[in-house]
Formats: C-alpha cells, sequence, structure tokens
C-alpha cells in the first residue's frame, strides 16, 4: 500500500508540474516576445522587429536579434494586411535609431506580424526590410508580402512545453511499467 501512495503522490506532482506548463503554451495567439530558439541570432545585425504587440520594447533597451526583438506596441493590428498593419511606419518607429551601416553597406531588418484575423491561435509571418545607412529601411520584396513563419535565426520558444510534457509523459509511462513489474514480481509462483 504504500508503493501505490509513492507513486499518486508522484503523478499528482507530474501534474502539478504541467500546468505552469499548459498556461504558458496557452498564453494568447502567438505568445508575446519572441525568445530565444536554439539557434536563435544573439547579436545584429540583421535586426528584428515585432510589430503587433500590446508592450513596447525599443532600441537601445533591446537590440534587436533574434533573441531580443524590438516589440512595437499596436495590439489593433490582428490581420498583417489590413490598414491598421499597413499604417505602422517601422522606418520612423525603428530604423532611424539603429545604427547605420558603413556607407554602401545594408543591414537586413526583419519586421515580424502576428496574425490572429484567420486563426485565433496565431500564425507569425514576416517580411525583409533593408537598412539604408540613411535610415530608412524600404521592404526589398514588395511582390512576395508577408511571408508565413519566422526569419531565420529567432524563433518563439514553444518546444519547451512539448519537452516538458514529453517528459511529464515518459514519466507516467515508466510509472505504469513500475508498478506491472512490481505486481509480477509480488505474485506467488
Amino acid at each position: 500500500m504504500r508503493s501505490a501512495t509513492k507513486i499518486a503522490v508522484f503523478v499528482l506532482i507530474l501534474l502539478v508540474l504541467q500546468v505552469p506548463v499548459a498556461i504558458y503554451a496557452s498564453n494568447g495567439p502567438c505568445p508575446d516576445d519572441p525568445v530565444a530558439s536554439a539557434s536563435c541570432v544573439q547579436e545584429t545585425p540583421p535586426y528584428y522587429v515585432v510589430i503587433n504587440r500590446s508592450v513596447e520594447y525599443l532600441y537601445p533597451d533591446r537590440p534587436g536579434s533574434g533573441c531580443q526583438p524590438i516589440i512595437l506596441k499596436h495590439p489593433e493590428c490582428l490581420d498583417c494586411t489590413s490598414p491598421e498593419c499597413a499604417a505602422i511606419d517601422v522606418e520612423t518607429e525603428v530604423c532611424q535609431y539603429l545604427p547605420p551601416p558603413a556607407p554602401g553597406d545594408t543591414d537586413i531588418v526583419y519586421e515580424m506580424c502576428c496574425n490572429c484575423a484567420a486563426d485565433p491561435a496565431g500564425v507569425w509571418f514576416f517580411r525583409i526590410r533593408e537598412l539604408q545607412p540613411d535610415g530608412t529601411c524600404p521592404i526589398t520584396q514588395p511582390e512576395q508580402g508577408w511571408i508565413e513563419g519566422l526569419p531565420p535565426g529567432t524563433g518563439v520558444d514553444l518546444p519547451a512545453p512539448v519537452i516538458i510534457g514529453g517528459l511529464v509523459a515518459l514519466g507516467l509511462a515508466l510509472i505504469a511499467v513500475g508498478v506491472l513489474v512490481r505486481r509480477r514480481s509480488l505474485r506467488p509462483a
């Protein structure tokens, strides 16, 4: 009976540990503040800018790297192709404050947007801008428009809930196997 109690307590602890993971995973559409993925770019350039969040973190407080993108407060922008999103002036709000590249060179600025209009869970989109020495950053591929997904070098840290959930499931499976083995070993021959 003691082993069954220990197993029940262990399962309860695993379930309690999964509650914050579930809360983290359901942190709204396209969770706020894209954070470092395993291969995020920690230095700039390129620069990363998220245009439609409910908080604002500007350069130089945020370096604009893939791990710490610049975040603009425009929660009214729910559909990346909408007029509300088109009215966001990244050149005025961000590009003019970034360190200019050397004359004759350009740096890449990835403009990211969480599109919540079609899917309530949200889908990331991005487009590429080129930071010019004069502080402008025109879109380099206007014919391509928004590209679905995240740009290279950044990522939303969603694997953490999946990994922790997998470990919890593995722990539960190991407990179940342990209970079966123990029952069979205690069974009279």
